[in-house]
This record gives structure tokens, sequence and C-alpha cells, in this order.
């Protein structure tokens, strides 16, 4: 699959129905993240385009003059967009179907935390349910979820491109003893679209890695992505530990997933839960706020909250 990462500003020009001069100015300017070629010419992130376009600092666009899969049959209905054709796509194993969904959901500029929610999530649950009543096998449950993995991590490709992100700094992942991927690449990809940079310290993982990484990095957000719980007492010591720590370094602590049911939530410190993506996509929008709408026909300076 041919995956068009970057444009020239002629294309972007085009793209946003403005002049290349005017693009060109929102380069200089460090709206419009670019880079030069070793000849010297701009070219930007398709993904740069999409989100500045999608928040409304960029104009609204044309963005069917911007394939992201070189070889997708627009006209065949199992590329259109819909949680059923994405898990068809998914029990029967076509990768190619799966990555345009995904890539078109987001070149129509729907939100990545949206996708998770509207796509992504009902599409697995459906799998996950066919593996419970016993009509599914476990090894197309397991295929099923490896294939949404590629397709999400085709995504974040695409999406981690960007050279100068300037956004503040989020890092998590799973537990000592949860081995799971999808929600923890989820939050990534979710965090990363709204202009966040991510470190993601994947499954299993003590809780002490999890304090090494805020001496480290410095984030402003951990999160930690629960699927299952092994020794309950134990995740919860993990969780003041983690809390406490996240406090004393001026970091906010995020939870979420189907591991942490109400009886086990009350007993944990947090500082935000999430029931969905979306609802994460809303309390990390709050705390690094999009840029502000264009006044007068030109978009403001990007500056980050942190």
């Amino acid at each position: 699959m041919d995956i068009a990462q970057y444009v020239s500003s002629q294309a972007a020009a085009e793209i946003l129905g403005v002049s290349v001069s005017t693009v060109k100015r929102w380069v200089d300017d460090n709206i419009l993240p670019a880079s030069k070629t070793p000849g010297g010419h701009r070219k930007i992130l398709v993904a740069d385009i999409i989100r500045l376009s999608r928040l409304g600092v960029l104009p609204e666009g044309d963005f069917s003059k911007l394939p992201l899969v070189a070889d997708q049959p627009d006209s065949d209905p199992a590329f259109h967009i819909s949680p059923e054709n994405f898990y068809q796509a998914l029990r029967n194993q076509i990768s190619l179907s799966c990555n345009n969904i995904l890539l078109s959901a987001f070149k129509s500029k729907i939100p990545v935390e949206k996708i998770a929610d509207e796509i992504i999530q009902p599409s697995m649950a459906r799998i996950g349910e066919e593996w419970m009543n016993g009509t599914l096998p476990i090894f197309f449950e397991h295929c099923s979820t490896q294939l949404c993995l590629s397709s999400l991590l085709e995504l974040r490709s695409l999406i981690n491109s960007r050279a100068n992100n300037q956004g503040p700094v989020a890092i998590g992942g799973c537990t000592s003893n949860d081995y799971h991927q999808l929600s923890n690449i989820l939050v990534d990809v979710v965090l990363l679209d709204l202009g966040w940079r991510t470190v993601n310290i994947g499954g299993n993982t003590p809780v002490e890695s999890f304090i090494h990484g805020i001496d480290h990095y410095k984030p402003k957000l951990v999160w930690m992505a629960v699927t299952q719980i092994s020794d309950v007492d134990a995740f919860i010591k993990d969780n003041v530990l983690l809390f406490e720590k996240a406090c004393n370094s001026d970091a906010v602590l995020v939870l979420g997933g189907q591991g942490l049911n109400s009886d086990i939530r009350k007993k944990l410190k947090f500082h935000f839960y999430g029931d969905t993506m979306s609802h994460l996509g809303d309390y990390a929008r709050g705390l690094f706020p999009p840029v502000s709408l264009p006044q007068r026909g030109r978009p403001p300076s990007i500056k980050p909250s942190f």
C-alpha cells in the first residue's frame, strides 16, 4: 500500500484552496509544519494538513484531491467507512480493507477517538463475543486483534511523521501481567493525533518503570490502559505509588480500560477516568487546547500550552 505521507506546497495549496505563497507564509510562520528536501523544496505532512483543517485553523479544503492510498478502489463498497465493513475485513483477514477504512476515515477528518469508539470498538467487541460464545476459534480472534493493531500502526506512522511536534509529553502503558496491546495503542494514537508527544512503554510494565519514565521524560500526562488485573491488591498499591509520583511531578494520572470495574475504581486514585476514547480526547484537549480559529483568513501562530 502506498501512503502519501507528504505533499508539496503546490499540492497543499490546491487542497486548501489558497495560493502557494499563502502556504509558504504559513510554513514560514510556523503555523503549518514542514520540512525541506535536499533540493530546498518544502514537503508538508498529510496528517498535519488534515489535523489543522479539522481544528478549523486551516480552510476546510477538498481532500478528494489527496488520496492516502494509491490503490484504493473507491467504488468498492467494502472500502466504505463503517463498523460493519471494518468488522467484515477483520473477520475475513483482509488487511488492505482494514488499512483503507481507517485511513479513509482519517482522510475524512474523523477524529481518531471517534474512529476508535465508532469503528474499531464495536467491530472488536463483536469478534470478542463470537469467541466467547464459541462461534469463532480463538485463533481467529487473535488474528483479528493483530490485524487491527497493524492497521492502527499504519495510521500512527502517518500521524507520527511530524518532525517538529511541540506538544506536551504523555507516557503510558499497561501494568504488570497485563499483556494486551490494543487499548494501549489506541490511547497512544488518540493523544498523538491531538498534538501530544507520546511515549508508549508497552504491556506488562512494572510500576517502577512508569516512575522511571516520569523522571526521564517529565510528562504532563501519564496513562494506564487496564485490560486485566492479576492481583488486585498489588495493583492498588502500585496505583497509590504512581498517583503520588504523578502529583509530585506536576502530571495527571489517567486510567481506563475494561479491567477496571466499579468496585476496583472506588479504591483507586487518579485525576481522570475515561470510559471511551472520546472521553479521553475531551480531557486531553482541556489540558492542551487546540489552536484558536484564524483571524481574517490568516491562521494564528501555534503556541503550546506547556
